[in-house]
């Protein structure tokens, strides 16, 4: 037999854990724009420094700055976005 004081108790516990929830989840979706966008800095940040080592002219993509420095031997292709994220790759010069 069920006593009195425990209806409803499934239900109050619903109701507090959905606002929990729902902040879980679109904290996740809110993230999800900002992982892509470091990741497709992380590809462009490879292709440029790729195509440095080979010996071609580089252009800055647009919405990025970009910087390129030598360590010894070693060639380094710094991107960076308006949002503070950046990337660096280093190559060896083949041409």
């Amino acid at each position: 037999m069920v006593s009195s004081s425990d209806k409803g108790a499934v239900t109050a516990e619903f109701m507090l854990i959905t606002p929990a929830l729902i902040l879980a989840v679109a904290t996740l979706l809110g993230l999800f724009p900002l992982g892509l966008s470091a990741i497709k800095l992380e590809v462009e940040a490879m292709q440029l420094a790729r195509l440095h080592g080979y010996g071609l002219d580089l252009s800055k993509p647009e919405g990025y700055d970009l910087e390129i420095y030598s360590q010894g031997r070693i060639e380094c292709v710094r991107l960076r976005n308006s949002s503070l994220m950046e990337s660096e790759y280093c190559v060896i010069p083949l041409g």
